[in-house]
């Protein structure tokens, strides 16, 4: 896919919200400007700024029937139920945006273009989940690779790594480098336009998957944002982040960290985050140097003041620039990247 201008209508029915629309609220946060309206009958009336504090006047309405007069020209769905699949009251909604030709975009488990409703519609579906044709384990292709590699990596799940990979590549691009993000999950592909959902991929590719989505963009720009996923140590995730990390062979990690959680959804404590760093570039060693160069903290649940503390204390128990990219960007993780990676461009 590419990333041309879109104009999107965001459905979310009945699930806009900080934690039921992630795919939604990520193209609000990161492609604000396309979207155009979004579909919510609990909310409609109201704006997105008024649902989530942020994305502006974009109006939220009852039906698909009333965002068409918007003139979108594609259609996301905004929500990843449990389970990954469609939810039959939205087919009749989908099938009107078909209809009125707009593309479709859905990161669902369950496929849109295998339902009956749709079999006529494939060419204007993308489901994003869908694994890509031709799968090969990795092949080592980091050797002869043109442009440096990011990984963001977490100390837990579900602690902003896309969100840290995206508004590294805003901040760099404000400091005179340019990047190229790959997205390795719905959300993420669906900002970008590219990538693979690694989460679809069997085991045994995870790793030559998203080699490949780096290989398609080698050379284009100096240098390669992979999103993360997971976390090394976590027992439920930690296979896909292993993947990703060796088949990304990055030049560096950018880390994501909320200081405030100490355990993790299954109640292991989590570790102390020097232990975190060194353990990433451990797991590096065998094949290349690669440093953790910054970390990107999650404060959702802190307030700004205490944030600010955060950053302070992890800067005291790191020596790596420490920064709340979101709530208080300072640049500093980007003048890093660009001081370590691109000391030529450095002034």
């Amino acid at each position: 896919m590419d990333q041309k201008q879109r104009r999107f209508v965001l459905y979310a029915q009945n699930r806009l919200h900080a934690l039921g629309s992630k795919t939604a609220n990520g193209l609000i946060l990161f492609r604000q400007d396309e979207v155009e309206v979004i579909v919510d009958a609990s909310k409609a009336g109201l704006t997105a700024q008024d649902v989530l504090g942020y994305g502006g006047a974009i109006p939220i309405v009852a039906h698909i029937s009333e965002a068409l007069t918007y003139k979108p020209d594609t259609m996301a769905i905004g929500v990843a139920p449990i389970g990954g699949a469609v939810n039959p009251e939205w087919i009749p909604e989908i099938k009107i945006a078909l209809e009125a030709g707009l593309k479709v975009w859905a990161g669902l488990h369950q496929f849109l273009a295998d339902i009956d409703e749709f079999k006529g519609f494939q060419h204007r579906i993308w489901d994003v989940r869908k694994p890509p044709a031709g799968l090969k384990v990795a092949q080592g292709h980091w050797r002869e690779r043109k442009s440096k590699v990011i990984l963001t990596v977490g100390s837990d799940s579900n602690v902003g790594k896309m969100t840290t990979a995206l508004t590294l590549q805003n901040q760099l691009k404000k400091i005179g480098l340019d990047s190229i993000f790959v997205g390795t999950g719905q959300t993420g592909m669906m900002i970008s336009g590219r990538g693979v959902a690694v989460d679809a991929i069997i085991s045994d590719f995870v790793n030559g998957a998203i080699e490949a989505e780096i290989d398609k963009v080698d050379g284009q720009a100096p240098l390669i944002i992979v999103e993360g996923q997971g976390a090394v140590t976590h027992l439920g995730y930690s296979g896909v982040t292993m993947g990703l990390i060796h088949g990304t062979m990055p030049d560096a990690f950018v880390l994501a960290h909320q200081p405030s959680r100490l355990k993790d959804n299954y109640d292991h404590p989590l570790p102390d985050i020097r232990y975190i760093i060194e353990l990433h570039e451990m797991l590096m060693r065998p094949f290349k140097s690669s440093k953790v160069l910054g970390i990107n903290l999650y404060s959702k649940d802190m307030s700004s003041e205490d944030s600010q503390t955060a950053c302070e204390q992890t800067y005291e128990e790191t020596g790596l620039p420490v920064e709340d990219m979101v709530r208080a960007p300072k640049q500093i993780v980007a003048e890093k990247v660009l001081r370590d990676l691109f000391p030529e461009k450095h002034l």
